[in-house]
């Protein structure tokens, strides 16, 4: 009976070591991964001085401008900013361009339609795949698109997509504007360095010329 409970006891000790033994290659299997650094896949890199993801701009197509106006809130993925209308600060992944209610919002290259939605917050969206795996999103437009946007509709730069409302209630407080998005490989990027806007309000179709050129 004693040698039974010897021999149990040892058993037990010699599963107890096991088991740590297995736990701790784990961790230390989960920590190297970790900390190793991550192969450049190809689909995008990070600029070194930035620490922003960095893109081949020769697969992106040539963009203009979406809406006549001047930005009224830039992009900051990193930087909170005041959101008069929230009481509070937060960060911004679009531009706000102002523009009176009813002015035509455009589709800012060739694409297709990806998404048509009303959010509670940014209220009627439209999003458009692009090529170089950009795609262009549109806030806070008039509760009707333009006939014929629909998902799966394919469009023409300059398309008209819709107008500009005021169906964001996160942004109601601020001056009429499209809230304007842009992403690529599925990142936020700011739309500032991808097109140029008007530093002040001007002519927009002498804006959307030069930007095509």
């Amino acid at each position: 009976m004693e040698e039974n409970k010897k021999n149990a006891r040892i058993f037990y000790l010699t599963l107890a070591v096991v088991l740590t033994v297995v736990v701790v290659l784990v961790i230390a299997t989960t920590v190297s991964r970790r900390n190793s650094p991550i192969t450049d896949t190809g689909a995008n890199s990070t600029d070194t001085d930035t620490g922003r993801p960095s893109f081949n701009e020769e697969e992106l197509p040539t963009f203009i401008l979406p809406v006549s106006g001047i930005i009224t809130m830039d992009y900051n993925d990193d930087v909170q900013v005041f959101s008069k209308t929230m009481n509070d600060y937060r960060t911004h992944l679009g531009v706000d361009i102002k523009s009176p209610i009813g002015s035509n919002v455009l589709a800012v290259a060739d694409g297709v339609v990806t998404k048509v939605w009303d959010d509670p917050f940014m209220g009627t969206c439209v999003s458009i795949q692009h090529s170089g795996n950009a795609v262009s999103i549109y806030k806070n437009l008039a509760k009707n698109v333009q006939d014929g946007i629909v998902i799966g509709a394919s469009v023409k730069s300059g398309d008209i997509i819709g107008t500009v409302g005021e169906t964001a209630m996160n942004e109601i407080a601020e001056e009429p504007h499209l809230h304007y998005e842009l992403k690529v490989n599925d990142l936020f990027v700011d739309p500032k360095e991808h097109m140029t806007f008007p530093s002040s309000d001007m002519n927009f179709e002498d804006e959307v010329t030069d930007t095509a050129q």
